[in-house]
């Protein structure tokens, strides 16, 4: 072995005279020393952040109304506004329907951060405070102590002053942390107020500095390594080389494998300083000790070899470096093309064309694909026929597929009108998602849309009960859809698409509980009991439960639980028993009358629910989890059921028939019915899939699969620094900000490392073994 141990250690030596490793380490060191005087500081919050600005809606119609009410901190406050920052909330307030921009999503976008901004300016003010305007507002101890203080310096000023704003609005303005970071560089003040809560800092951190560390080591590093290693493995089988070294008892494949380890020792090297420096100065600087940060060394020094291997096998064949090169930018641009097409047929034909939401509407079944597009099964042209389509485009399919991902359009059946119901989704004027509409279609009228109003707030479910009532559970109050008269509804849509939605469209809906309930959050879940008509919400680990009483229809809390978790999670109710499905795997069962906790189980690691789904009968509960599995507990008595269908681990959509047959998609354009959980499809609605799909299947998804993906490396290092097993796919495709990270709505896919290094190193070994066999066959 001594004689391998001398050949690795000439190979550390070459690393270390080459003067790319040198000037690599030198700009390393540099760069982190240019780094070094930045730090983090925490302070006292002293201005509103553009999150902390919950319902702009809501703010905007406040000052419209109270502008002119003397006396109120509003009108005061008003009156403190430039003429510039008057004439803007008046764009607001009265938008200029006969500008193109008033309606579009830039103009959207700016309006909450226009507030912010004006609001902040406020914050400024001397005069801010003025003791009759604030005298029913409740003050917490804080701002009552700052009030009392006549020697305030700026920073106190700012302070007493964001205290009182929220105060005076607080149902529109919700400060969430006292404390707020700024950046520091060499003690002065850089970003003087990080407009993100320090709580959610480190998530947005922690991306970038993976991001920086992908960057220099992913592209740059490797690309750099390459280019010091290209030559070791030629020159080591040239013939005056080689003839040395088997002039020594050395075997050649061992002799092989040792100069391809040597050849490591660059990216091990640059790997080390670089995330060891940041490491250090992370820890020292931000006080942010991340030990996971580690991981980038063996998860790159991995990446490279994946490459280096087909340049070291490239070399000892060829004996050239320049054709070695030529051979690793080939490979990759090739696994780069098949990743981009199996990406690009994966989320435009699988995820986008697919079927996502089914259901049976009497005599019709509907669809519903990834792109929130209806279908209706039409039996004589044996396809899916578009149906029940959006009247107006009020989401781009940009913002389908970030801002809207997060909300199911899953449209219910009223069998009493033989008509469908769903929730539309459109922006808010201010930005975001707004409150949806209820939108209807009838067989008799071909399906076509219908907008029955537009609700008060944000409401995420509908559900018709055995009575026919149209309900709709928000996180804070349960709507009930009464109608409007022809006038009404004119009138509604005449001033929600004159403002946005920002008036109009809530006479056609009234609340139907009695009292209140805990505040549930906007990450809240709500399903109705089918037998019972009894409503369950959950969230901020609240289930409640709410019955019908009276005659009026009424609803009010009869039990209420805490559930042992904050995790978002899914819900559905029928026969004896609750099901709740959570974020982190665990499902809880509880009665659905007394909510007492019956039982809890564990999905598979990494597994986490998207729906929960009941039997209208009463006989079962289902979850359709991310990893496209379908799961049944008993309604009767809460076990499990051992039963799957076969389309288990590809199902992308599960629902009930009336009579209590599950129907469930194949994630294609393919929908089957079983009867009593029986083993063979009871009926079929598929439609014949293209030629492009043929090609995905026996070309484009094999060839993916036996090749490496280097590019799944990229997640393990968030993996291991996270802990969360599931990545999130709109949020590794999308812009940052722009998906929600705890809605189950989102497509998720578990990340595997054990497979991820499995299948990389069994290429590594390939290419490997490959090497082996030719230099222990060569004459050399």
């Amino acid at each position: 072995m001594r004689a391998y141990f001398a050949i690795l250690k000439d190979s550390f030596r070459e690393a270390m005279a080459s003067r790319v490793l040198w000037i690599a380490l030198i700009g390393i060191v540099l760069v982190l020393l240019a780094l070094a005087p930045f730090a983090l500081q925490t302070d006292k919050s002293l201005a509103l952040r553009r999150s902390e600005l919950t319902n702009t809606e809501r703010f905007v119609k406040q000052v419209e109304k109270e502008r002119d009410e003397n006396g109120t901190p509003t009108a005061h406050l008003w009156t403190l506004l430039t003429d510039p920052q008057q004439k803007r909330f008046e764009e607001l307030i009265n938008p200029d329907a006969d500008k193109p921009e008033a309606s579009g999503r830039g103009r959207r976008s700016s309006a909450q951060r226009d507030v912010v901004e004006a609001l902040n300016k406020l914050l400024e003010h001397e005069d801010f405070y003025k003791a009759e305007c604030w005298e029913g507002a409740k003050l917490n101890d804080e701002a009552k102590e700052l009030v009392a203080d006549t020697g305030l310096d700026a920073d106190g000023l700012k302070r007493r002053n964001l205290l009182l704003l929220a105060a005076a609005f607080p149902r529109s303005i919700n400060i969430v942390e006292d404390t707020a970071l700024s950046l520091t560089y060499g003690g002065a003040d850089v970003v003087e107020s990080i407009p993100i809560p320090p709580s959610q800092f480190e998530a947005f951190f922690e991306q970038g500095v993976i991001g920086v560390l992908g960057l220099f080591l992913g592209f740059f590093g490797i690309f750099g390594a390459l280019l010091v290693t290209a030559g070791l493995i030629p020159r080591t089988f040239e013939p005056g080389e080689i003839a040395l070294l088997l002039s020594k008892p050395v075997n050649r494949p061992l002799l092989f494998i040792t100069k391809f380890l040597g050849g490591c020792t660059f990216t091990l090297l640059y790997s080390s300083v670089l995330v060891v420096g940041i490491w250090f100065l992370l820890g020292t600087r931000m006080n942010y000790w991340q030990i996971n940060l580690m991981w980038c060394i063996p998860v790159y020094l991995f990446l490279f070899m994946i490459y280096f291997s087909v340049s070291a096998v490239g070399g000892a064949i060829w004996r050239n470096s320049i054709v070695s090169l030529v051979l690793v930018i080939l490979f990759w641009l090739g696994i780069t093309v098949v990743e981009i097409t199996k990406q690009a047929l994966d989320e435009n034909l699988i995820k986008q064309r697919g079927i996502k939401e089914v259901l049976i509407a009497g005599d019709a079944v509907f669809s519903v694909d990834g792109a929130k597009n209806p279908y209706v099964w039409a039996e004589e042209e044996s396809k899916w026929e578009e149906a029940f389509k959006e009247t107006s485009n009020n989401l781009s399919g940009f913002m389908r597929r970030f801002a809207a991902s997060d909300y199911r359009f899953a449209p219910v059946y009223d069998p009493a009108s033989e008509r469908i119901l769903a929730l539309q989704f459109g922006g808010s004027r201010f930005g975001g998602i707004g409150a949806p509409e209820l939108v209807t279609g009838y067989a008799d009228d071909d399906w076509e849309r219908i907008s029955l109003g537009r609700l008060p707030q944000m409401v995420k479910e509908v559900f018709v009960d055995t009575n026919g009532r149209i309900l709709l559970p928000s996180k804070n109050a349960i709507y009930e859809y009464v109608g409007q008269t022809d006038r009404q509804k004119k009138q509604a849509d005449f001033l929600g698409g004159l403002t946005g939605g920002l008036f109009g469209g809530g006479k056609a809906f009234q609340e139907v509980q009695k009292g209140k309930f805990p505040d549930l959050g906007d990450s809240y879940a709500a399903t109705l009991h089918t037998q019972s008509n009894a409503v369950y919400l959950y969230g901020k680990g609240n289930l409640v439960r709410l019955a019908p009483s009276g005659d009026e229809g009424q609803y009010t809390v009869s039990n209420t639980v805490e559930v042992n978790s904050t995790e978002p999670g899914v819900l559905a109710a029928t026969g004896g028993f609750c099901i709740l499905a959570l974020r982190d795997g665990g499902v809880r069962l509880f009665d659905s009358e007394t909510l007492e906790e019956e039982s809890q189980t564990q999905l598979d690691d990494g597994v986490v629910p998207r729906i929960c789904v009941a039997d209208p009968t009463g006989d079962y509960l289902a979850i359709l989890t991310h990893a496209k599995t379908v799961l049944l507990w008993s309604a009767a008595d809460g076990q499990s059921v051992d039963w799957a269908p076969n389309e288990d681990g590809q199902c992308r959509a599960v629902a009930f028939s009336k009579d209590g047959d599950i129907v469930v998609s194949d994630g294609r354009l393919a929908v089957h019915r079983y009867e009593n959980l029986g083993s063979e499809v009871a009926q079929t609605w598929a439609e014949k899939t293209t030629w492009v799909y043929t090609l995905y299947d026996r070309l484009i998804y094999p060839v993916w699969s036996i090749l490496p993906k280097p590019s799944q490396l990229d997640e393990f290092v968030p993996y291991v620094m996270s802990g969360d097993k599931t990545v999130v796919v709109n949020e590794a495709n999308g812009p940052p900000g722009m998906t929600n990270t705890e809605s189950l709505q989102q497509d998720r896919e578990i990340f595997n490392a054990a497979s991820v290094f499995r299948n990389n190193g069994l290429f590594i070994l390939v290419m490997l073994t490959i090497g082996c066999v030719y230099v222990s066959r060569r004459d050399f």
